[in-house]
């Protein structure tokens, strides 16, 4: 019974190689084609060089450089207005909160060197927080020393800007684990299946000669 199971066996798996054999040999066929077509024709087509060619690439990198030029247009808009809003609140609280000299100047240069690394819609909800939290010390009249006010909510913004993108790549850490898992399996699979094929094609060798 056993002897039966296995010639069986290795008919079946004869049958594979050999219909393995003949898919690779068709595919090998099919690429050597291929690439005699492409051969002759990279040797008869002679490379064209069109003027409307020249003047779709320049349409095209007019529309990106347009449209850079607005969205830049727009975050210098909310950003300055942003600014100025801060720049307002600031100068209705009291002078010993506040060193009101140059204090445009100040926010403008302070903001733009914290905020050089970040991307524009974080730098937009920056501004967004601080506008919403003086204007809240303003609202209630508060006493409190504005340079450690400030310092405290860049301190905690940025820590939750931080806490987001770690969050972000932990939850985009799984699938590429997962990902590298399935290709890792299936090559696995692969060199097995290999093995067995290795192994029925010596057995049958080994059965012939006899």
């Amino acid at each position: 019974m056993f002897r039966f199971i296995e010639k069986k066996f290795f008919k079946i798996t004869q049958v594979i190689v050999l219909l393995s054999v003949a898919v690779m040999l068709v595919v090998v066929i099919t690429t050597s084609y291929n690439n005699i077509d492409i051969r002759a024709q990279s040797d008869t087509d002679m490379p064209v060089v069109k003027f409307a060619d020249y003047q779709k690439f320049t349409r095209i990198q007019e529309e990106k450089i347009s449209k850079n030029l607005k969205e830049n247009q727009y975050f210098d808009k909310i950003y300055n207005a942003h600014i100025d809003n801060i720049v307002a609140t600031l100068g209705r609280l009291s002078a010993n909160m506040v060193d009101k000299v140059d204090l445009k100047q100040k926010v403008k240069i302070s903001n733009k060197i914290k905020l050089e690394p970040y991307s524009p819609s974080t730098s937009i909800a920056y501004l967004e927080s601080l506008t919403k939290l003086i204007n809240q010390v303003a609202i209630v009249d508060a006493k409190v020393n504005i340079d450690e006010l400030i310092d405290w909510h860049d301190q905690s913004f940025f820590q939750q800007v931080h806490e987001n993108d770690q969050r972000n790549f932990l939850q985009v850490g799984p699938i590429r684990i997962e990902r590298n898992a399935y290709f890792a399996v299936l090559e696995t699979l692969t060199i097995f299946t290999m093995l067995i094929i290795a192994l029925a094609v010596l057995r049958i060798e080994k059965n012939t000669r006899k």
